[in-house]
């Protein structure tokens, strides 16, 4: 029998998750069970990118494909029916192939999910909290709207990792969102792992929550803090559980006769304030904990906000939204809410705050050249050359766009270009500052782009520095900091070792010093401007800062 070469390729393949073979569809095909099957299969076969859905072979037990062959008329009828169900599934026919055989015609159809005009309207939110705080709970309550049972039901859906589903608790930074219609309801995902789920769900949001919630483990400090500093959100919001930071103060006035909150409590607070975002501070798993100790947590949640500049202000009623939603633009006003994610007590509240919230990506940000950092890199996805995550920080980003990414090691940018974008494992036409995105990219070499690494216009004039000046507080810090002090640096999605060459005016640091500190990349040159926010830290020590010079 002679048949095309392709159609050999597409026989011996066989069946595969974005290849369905049928022998024809007919009218009976368009109702019924029948119709509901060919739709799922359809949605199966586009959940990962665009599908063939061929006709005119032969099926059997779906262990061997031979040719069946249609006429001419059977083809068009075939695609009748196959247009009719693509619309229903939201898909498109995009390219139609046909293939003449001795027993006649097979036709391949190119299938592909609808691409999304644009993201919803989108407002950031970083979750921030000590280890056990209970960000992940709180993240799947508000995505799949149900309470969690208190052995961490909710949170289930949201561990991706072995080490993560063994131990309960994240390990890496996880974005997921929330999604809020037009009436201003939170839509239930009972399934956020369901890609066609999430998908109907993106489709129909007015408003999405988009939630970054990184580990709190002390071994995991630098991903807390590529969140905080990479993840562009425009909110933070720190977690803080009632009955371990009760214990732990208690533990804290026994030792030393101070009354004060955890140092990684504080440690967060300083890093979002230093950040300049709005935040907020929920009082977490207060259904352990009588009122004697809320009423304890409560008081040093509001000593400390007011010790870092701020005015606290506990939310105990929805009179009290429209105040939060006009002023924590300002940043003077922090809002505290007391939260059970077993008992739902303050949820209503915290959920009218975040439907509320005003998203605070101004117009010329959107109007800026597109700017975005790397922050995870993936090799090897059937299909695709080289795709990277990150959030957009400045501008707009549209498929076929020509771009630069770097630098590399030697400082140099390269310039390729965006195959296709993706948010939620979506495809959408463009993204824009604020917005989370996968980008494929085209003609670049997989193996030189990481995290760290810029992406942006081509005719953006960037460059790359191996020196530059920061002015820094030490926030924690056991000893002395001296010149040569060699610490982790981060800013954006960047970490790598920085040498302190030079502290201006000073001998030395101590907890609590300001300082004009000149530093140099340890292991090349990276992207940086003046005005990004920094941090540097080794073992227990922390500085948080800001760039103010930059020696090319």
């Amino acid at each position: 029998m002679k048949t095309d070469f392709k159609l050999d390729q597409l026989l011996a393949n066989g069946e595969t998750r974005n290849t369905e073979f049928k022998r024809m569809l007919a009218s009976k095909d368009g109702v019924g069970d029948r119709r509901a099957k060919l739709i799922a299969q359809l949605k199966l076969i586009t959940s990962e990118g665009p599908g063939q859905f061929v006709v005119g072979i032969e099926d059997i037990h779906g262990k061997n494909w031979e040719v069946y062959g249609l006429t001419a008329e059977e083809v068009e009828n075939s695609k009748t029916v196959l247009k009719k169900l693509c619309k229903e599934a939201g898909i498109d026919i995009l390219e139609q192939t046909h293939y003449s055989t001795d027993k006649g015609i097979v036709a391949s159809f190119t299938v592909a999910r609808v691409i999304t005009p644009m993201v919803p309207e989108t407002v950031g939110m970083n979750l921030v909290g000590r280890v056990n705080s209970g960000k992940t709970t709180l993240a799947g309550v508000l995505i799949q709207g149900q309470l969690d049972n208190g052995s961490g039901q909710a949170r289930a859906l949201l561990l991706t990792y072995p080490q993560e589903l063994k131990r309960g608790q994240t390990a890496d930074l996880h974005v997921a969102f929330a999604a809020i219609n037009r009436q201003g309801k939170f839509m239930a995902m009972q399934a956020p792992l369901d890609k066609s789920k999430r998908a109907r769900i993106l489709d129909q949001a007015h408003r999405i929550i988009t939630i970054f919630d990184a580990p709190g483990h002390k071994e995991y400090a630098k991903t807390m803090i590529r969140s905080v500093l990479g993840a562009s959100a425009q909110y933070s919001m720190i977690l803080v559980p009632c009955l371990d930071e009760y214990k732990l103060s208690v533990a804290e006035v026994q030792r030393s006769g101070i009354r004060r909150l955890d140092d990684i409590t504080r440690e967060h607070l300083l890093l979002v304030s230093n950040q300049e975002l709005p935040f907020v501070v929920v009082i977490n798993k207060v259904d352990d904990c009588d009122e004697h100790r809320r009423d304890h947590v409560r008081n040093l949640v509001f000593e400390t906000i007011k010790e870092i500049g701020h005015v606290p202000l506990r939310i105990t009623s929805e009179d009290d939204i429209p105040i939060i939603c006009r002023e924590i633009a300002h940043r003077v006003i922090v809002p505290v809410y007391e939260v059970s994610c077993v008992t739902g007590e303050g949820l209503d509240l915290l959920r009218e705050t975040l439907v509320q919230l005003p998203s605070r990506i101004p117009d010329e940000r959107i109007e800026k050249p597109a700017f975005a950092y790397i922050d995870k890199v993936y090799r090897g996805i059937r299909g695709t050359n080289i795709v990277i995550t990150g959030t957009v920080q400045e501008g707009i980003f549209k498929p076929g766009q020509s771009i630069l990414t770097g630098p590399d090691k030697d400082g140099r940018f390269m310039q390729g270009r965006i195959g296709s974008i993706e948010v939620f494992k979506k495809r959408v036409e463009r993204v824009k500052a604020g917005d989370v995105f996968g980008f494929d990219l085209k003609r670049l070499p997989p193996e030189k782009i990481r995290r760290g690494q810029i992406i942006c216009d081509k005719d953006a004039d960037v460059k790359a520095v191996n020196t530059f000046e920061s002015t820094i507080i030490v926030t924690r810090h056991p000893t002395r900091i001296r010149q040569g002090y060699e610490p982790v640096f981060h800013s954006a999605t960047i970490q790598q070792p920085v040498i302190y060459e030079h502290i201006f005016n000073k001998e030395y640091l101590v907890v609590g010093d300001v300082a004009r500190v000149r530093m140099v990349f340890k292991k090349g040159p990276e992207m940086l401007r003046i005005g990004d926010r920094i941090v540097t830290r080794e073992a227990n020590t922390r500085c948080i800062g800001t760039v103010t010079k930059l020696v090319h």
